[in-house]
């Protein structure tokens, strides 16, 4: 593989590298299993092991998870769990550098949980790790100058000029709407604009759905019912209202507070 090759020539490695990718029963790295790892090895003398398990995570999948992977709850039921498979996985992944995407935020902190279920101390902290959504993210800043260029070919020589913000706004509109058939579509646009991979009830993500119903992202109630929430603490939510959250994260509290949970809902008409 060429990739791979690229891999080991432009880059210093003093331990193996593993590349991965995990799929799971929801967002939570606390209350969600892994139910798929795929994983790439690549040693330090250029040799190369792969594998792709799936896993049966003893927890049912959510909707939400599957509709994003696919798998259901029958795929892995005659699997094997992680704990099965867990002393063979401690001698792929343990002691590596690790590269994936978004392995920081999720993948790792994910894996950890679930050699610790097993009682293996999964200690990647010191290791060196490439992610490559960081990368990417640094390397290509989203920023209205960076994507003038991008669609316009052009330079924004008058950033934070009002009037020529919105000029260049309205070009780069322009490009997206000639690059992409499917954003002249209003229904398109509408699901882009409100969360469209499913996971996440607002836009801001401090809620996301499990089994159609909304549990929270962040704070000392992270991954407990907004429900539940709001009906023992409803100082909590009164605090949300009072600070710097956004509008709509703000009126599905305030709903919550009159009783009125978020319901998954299908695609609008505009």
């Amino acid at each position: 593989m060429p990739e791979i090759e690229n891999i080991i020539k432009l880059i210093s490695l003093d331990k193996p590298l593993v590349v991965f990718d995990l799929e799971t029963t929801g967002l939570s790295v606390n209350l969600d299993r892994i139910v798929e790892i795929a994983y790439l090895k690549i040693g330090l003398d250029g040799s190369v092991f792969k594998g792709d398990l799936l896993l049966n995570p003893e927890t049912s999948i959510s909707a939400e998870a599957a509709a994003i992977h696919g798998i259901s709850d029958e795929q892995v039921k005659s699997q094997p769990t992680f704990k099965d498979k867990a002393v063979e996985l401690w001698e792929i992944f343990n002691d590596c550098h690790y590269s994936g995407f978004n392995v920081m935020a999720f993948d790792l902190p994910m894996l950890k949980r679930e050699f610790l279920r097993a009682g293996l101390d999964f200690n990647y902290a010191q290791a060196k790790i490439i992610d490559a959504k960081v990368i990417y993210h640094f390397m290509e800043p989203r920023t209205l100058a960076a994507a003038y260029k991008f669609y316009c070919k052009k330079e924004h020589a008058e950033a934070h000029n009002a009037l020529a913000d919105v000029l260049v706004t309205a070009q780069i509109l322009a490009g997206q709407l000639k690059k992409y058939k499917e954003v002249r579509d209003w229904e398109f646009i509408y699901k882009i604009h409100h969360s469209a991979d499913g996971r996440f009830v607002d836009n801001a993500r401090k809620f996301y759905w499990r089994s159609g119903e909304a549990y929270f992202s962040f704070s000392k109630y992270k991954d407990r019912p907004l429900a539940e929430i709001a009906a023992a603490d409803p100082g909590f939510l009164n605090w949300i209202l009072s600070a710097d959250f956004s509008e709509e994260t703000k009126e599905i509290v305030r709903k919550a507070l009159n009783g009125e949970m978020p319901k998954k809902a299908e695609i609008k008409e505009i």
